[in-house]
């Protein structure tokens, strides 16, 4: 394990996940119990898998390294987080989590790995989340915050609850805070180089709805939650194996035409969250 002197953030941390879970080590530049964008909400990947927690001060990421993709992200939401920066759209390898596989000779995912798949490069926490400044924007273009998505998913349900969260915060005086990350309950195939970086059949999404002048610390059984599962499919409502020349044709001006409240058909229950994407968020 790296970076310690953390160890009884982490051994809380630990506690509540299954006995199989471990983070494996913290990297970042933001002392993980100083972070934010995640206290004290910590999702625990409850798989038998190591996580790479990856500590920013614009949001917390767990790594797979073995799916070379996220296990969740976390971050907060607030009108300090807005702004008018335009979208930096520059994709780059993480180089702190380069950094970090270089002793296991392993690979960060490059911008290029998702080239000639037809599918999206999803972001978990969004640019328009992080446009008070080109340096927040710029960091949620690191690969690390992407999942294979396609485009009805990343360019219409998922972006339509985006813009709706983010309309709490500015029209209606909110601050949230988000969980999100990837369900694997079928196989929808790999994409890469290698063929390494599997497709989610689903993303889920936690929103935790408080106050603007509350804090994470507020949250509690009675906070206000938006919590939601939705199909990592075509518009058709085909799987993407099932139809590729839908997957690779895909153009945002055929997929616009849906209904702005179309997510809310995909709500769900948080228990249904961490039972399909193996998970454990924290009770209160």
């Amino acid at each position: 394990m790296k970076n310690f002197p953390l160890l009884a953030f982490v051994l809380f941390f630990l506690s509540l996940s299954s006995a199989n879970a471990k983070i494996e080590a913290i990297l970042g530049e933001v002392p993980l119990e100083q972070n934010e964008n995640i206290l004290p909400i910590p999702p625990l990947s409850s798989i038998d898998l190591n996580e790479v927690i990856i500590s920013r001060k614009q949001y917390v990421v767990s790594y797979n390294r073995k799916n070379r993709s996220p296990n969740w992200a976390a971050w907060k939401i607030d009108l300090a987080s807005l702004g008018r920066v335009k979208r930096t759209n520059v994709f780059l390898t993480d180089d702190i989590l380069e950094n970090y596989l270089a002793s296991f000779s392993e690979h960060a995912v490059l911008p290029t790995d998702f080239y000639e798949s037809c599918f999206d490069r999803g972001h978990q926490v969004p640019s328009a989340d992080r446009n008070d400044s080109v340096e927040n924007n710029q960091a949620t273009f690191v690969m690390s915050n992407m999942l294979p998505q396609t485009a009805f998913l990343n360019r219409v349900i998922w972006e339509h609850l985006e813009s709706y969260t983010r309309d709490l915060v500015v029209n209606k005086a909110k601050k949230v805070y988000v969980v999100a990350g990837p369900i694997y309950d079928e196989n929808f195939g790999m994409i890469g180089p290698d063929k390494d970086i599997p497709v989610p059949s689903k993303n889920f999404k936690i929103i935790y709805i408080l106050e603007a002048n509350q804090t994470a610390r507020d949250i509690n059984t009675n906070t206000p939650t938006i919590s939601v599962i939705m199909p990592n499919i075509l518009k058709s409502g085909k799987k993407p194996l099932q139809d590729l020349q839908e997957l690779c044709s895909s153009s945002t001006h055929t997929l616009l035409a849906a209904p702005k409240d179309d997510w809310k058909k995909y709500q769900t229950s948080i228990a249904e969250i961490e039972k399909e994407a193996g998970i454990k968020i924290t009770k209160f």
